[in-house]
């Protein structure tokens, strides 16, 4: 219905802040010199998804359905393009936040689709 807010439950006011905090990071790793190597356009690739990311948190934040959409096509579409740039960090601390930042997607996705019936499908 139009003009009708849902509170936002307290979950998926922290999961919103940690998205944020990864993406932050996830944008000082677009930038570093390993990533340029990859490629001519990787970079700006990568960045487009991390953008992506940011403005999926903000429409869950909002409690839109529209953020959970464009999170999923945006983690989709991060996890496709490491999976063809083959940028797996394999060992190193960058594995771990690789791997951290994998689990917290995915648990930011749950805990939004538990919470999809109660948000709002207009802008």
């Amino acid at each position: 219905m139009v003009g009708i807010k849902v509170k936002r439950p307290v979950i998926v006011s922290i999961m919103c802040i940690i998205g944020w905090i990864m993406v932050v990071l996830s944008f000082v790793y677009a930038f570093s010199p390993a990533v340029k190597k990859m490629g001519e356009f990787y970079p700006a690739l990568y960045s487009f998804v991390i953008c992506l990311e940011f403005i999926a948190c903000v429409g869950i934040w909002y409690m839109k359905k529209w953020g959970v959409h464009l999170f999923i096509l945006a983690f989709s579409g991060k996890e496709t393009l490491l999976l063809l740039m083959n940028d797996f960090n394999n060992s190193g601390p960058g594995q771990y936040f690789s791997i951290a930042f994998l689990v917290l997607s995915i648990i930011l996705i749950v805990v939004v689709l538990f919470f999809y019936r109660k948000m709002d499908v207009n802008l």
